[in-house]
């Protein structure tokens, strides 16, 4: 009875195991990660979730066609962007942001992964992706 209890528990724990793990993305699955692909915006922060298990920031880019696309922009965890020198006031809406070294979406939607970001008085805050 003992044996056939551990084993029912270590098939349960596996499970939940495997469950969260599926649930994490490989950034590379989502993003083109080449350092060729890399792209740079620069817009006005609209808004700014800084939950787990990554930020994200939303900011609106003006294009070369004078239309403006809300691109979201996906960072680290905000445990590692605080170690990092980032605060979660550290970009606020209304901010307007230059974004560098941006892994741009493979499938062309206007998403990125963040490499680094400009405040407008000129502070630089980077992901760690880089």
């Amino acid at each position: 009875m003992r044996s056939e209890r551990a084993v029912v528990i270590s098939i349960l724990g596996a499970l939940c195991v495997s469950v969260s793990l599926s649930a994490h993305h490989n950034a590379a699955t989502v993003y083109n990660l080449e350092t060729s692909a890399e792209v740079s915006l620069v817009g006005t922060v609209t808004r700014v979730d800084w939950v787990n298990p990554h930020i994200h920031l939303y900011v609106d880019v003006k294009g070369k066609d004078g239309k403006v696309v809300n691109y979201a922009v996906e960072g680290g965890t905000p445990n590692s962007l605080y170690r990092r020198g980032w605060r979660r006031d550290s970009v606020k809406p209304g901010d307007v942001v230059t974004i560098a070294n941006a892994a741009p979406s493979r499938n062309g939607t206007p998403r990125v992964h963040l490499g680094s970001i400009t405040t407008a008085a000129g502070r630089e805050l980077f992901s760690g992706r880089n």
